[in-house]
């Protein structure tokens, strides 16, 4: 005997939350089914448990730029102290998690999903069928699987470090490398990321790029270009990676940070009819499966929109709409921002330069560095630059790119700019308050 729900969700993160809520509050008959802890990779093994890392890491970071211009001695980093912070934030989430979805009138359901059918799913032994499926699965590690890859760890590995090793080797050049990096330096690990591209962090601008780079050659992060792993080894000292170059790194602790993948587990076998691909399931502009009408993918199991959460959460909030009102939905087509927590932060939003003249747009580049201004000054940042690309026949901004503190708030008002159309004229008269960060929008857009 089977039980039969309105719609159940695979997935309990952020965006499996905002496809619950949509559901539950059209009185829905809703199961959430989960294999691992409650609460998804963002919460519990992504975005909030890192920026515990992250805002000691500048907060270290900030007074050793301080040091001799006010701040006698510099602070004596405690990991254990700070893992110690991030597993209060943790402790009892995802038991929490399980019992909000219960008390909100969900049936959440711990085990391993597969579909066995077009609307049918087997958990544990247990057959589950709906009306609509709704998978939010996330996504996982990707591995190289080269010999000797089970002597490194992934991102989630190091999340758990009970202590810091003091040589670091991250493979891959984007943002989980170079954040972890920073972290890290800030620590006393010296770091070395290789990436098997000429250059890093290729979603921002390469000149912002130029800038974290140089800020963390300052702090011991040596970041070698055109260099991949082709196996590691145990020695009498730690680890040795060999590169492709034929050079031998050593190293106490190897992270690989080559990118995500797509978590389709779930989809074992074909019962379900569900076609996916490299970047996970085909999906229409709906978000629901181009072969199975009844399921539908939000996040990064989707092959829609990019890997960020507030991409997902957005989908989650359509799906909910397409099941309850009709499929009619789609997501917001907005510039969305994206920031690399990196010391100094990495952030942009809109159109690019290449982007901007591939597609014929006449504008203009307001670009610069900070460092001279007193918002740099007071805080001893050294590293930092700004590139704003700005329509010449509305004034509209087009895009924009920084490399400094802060950077990852101030990108949101860019945002909002480039989303409602706001133009530079308007950022520069507008009555910001003062001294902030904010207030240098208006030098940024002249």
């Amino acid at each position: 005997m089977s039980r039969h729900f309105d719609a159940i969700v695979v997935g309990s993160g952020t965006s499996a939350a905002y496809v619950l809520q949509g559901l539950l509050a059209a009185g829905r008959k809703v199961a959430v089914v989960e294999e691992g802890p409650f609460g998804g990779t963002c919460a519990l093994r992504g975005c909030q448990p890192k920026k515990y890392l992250v805002a000691n890491a500048e907060a270290v970071a900030q007074a050793r730029d301080l040091l001799g211009r006010g701040i006698a001695e510099a602070p004596v980093p405690d990991w254990k102290g700070l893992q110690a912070l991030k597993a209060e934030f943790l402790d009892g989430r995802p038991e929490a998690e399980f019992e909000d979805w219960r008390e909100a009138g969900a049936t959440p359901i711990r085990g391993s999903a597969r579909m066995t059918g077009r609307q049918e799913l087997t958990v544990e032994g247990e057959v589950l069928t709906a009306d609509h499926i709704v998978l939010a699965t996330g996504s996982r590690s990707r591995r190289s699987g080269i010999p000797g890859s089970e002597h490194m760890g992934t991102s989630d590995d190091f999340l758990e470090l009970p202590a810091m090793p003091r040589r670091i080797v991250f493979l891959g050049g984007g943002y989980i490398s170079f954040e972890f990096a920073h972290v890290a330096a800030r620590q006393g690990a010296r770091v070395q990321v290789l990436d098997r591209s000429e250059r890093p962090l290729k979603l921002f601008d390469a000149d912002m790029v130029q800038v974290v780079c140089a800020a963390g050659e300052e702090v011991g992060i040596h970041f070698v270009p055109e260099e991949s792993a082709s196996a590691v080894e145990k020695s009498a000292d730690g680890l040795v990676l060999h590169g492709s170059s034929g050079t031998a790194y050593e190293a106490d602790a190897i992270f690989e940070a080559i990118g995500r993948v797509p978590n389709l587990s779930v989809l074992a076998g074909e019962a379900g009819e569900v076609e996916s691909g490299p970047r996970g399931v085909t999906v229409n502009e709906y978000l629901q499966s181009t072969t199975n009408p009844h399921v539908f993918a939000v996040g990064d199991c989707a092959a829609a929109g990019a890997m960020l959460a507030t991409v997902a959460d957005e989908q989650g909030k359509v799906v909910a709409r397409n099941i309850v009102e009709g499929v009619s939905h789609r997501p917001q087509s907005v510039p969305v921002p994206s920031t690399a927590f990196t010391i100094p932060n990495l952030a942009s939003v809109g159109l690019s330069e290449e982007q901007a003249r591939a597609e014929g747009r006449d504008f203009r580049v307001s670009r610069g560095t900070t460092t001279g201004w007193p918002s740099s000054q007071r805080i001893g940042e050294e590293h930092s630059a700004y590139k704003v690309l700005i329509d010449r026949q509305d004034d509209t901004i087009l895009g924009a790119h920084l490399a400094r503190h802060h950077a990852a708030e101030t990108i949101n008002l860019f945002a909002l700019a480039v989303q409602h159309g706001i133009t530079a004229t308007t950022l520069a008269d507008t009555l910001w308050a003062y001294p902030t960060m904010a207030s240098d929008i208006k030098r940024m857009v002249r």
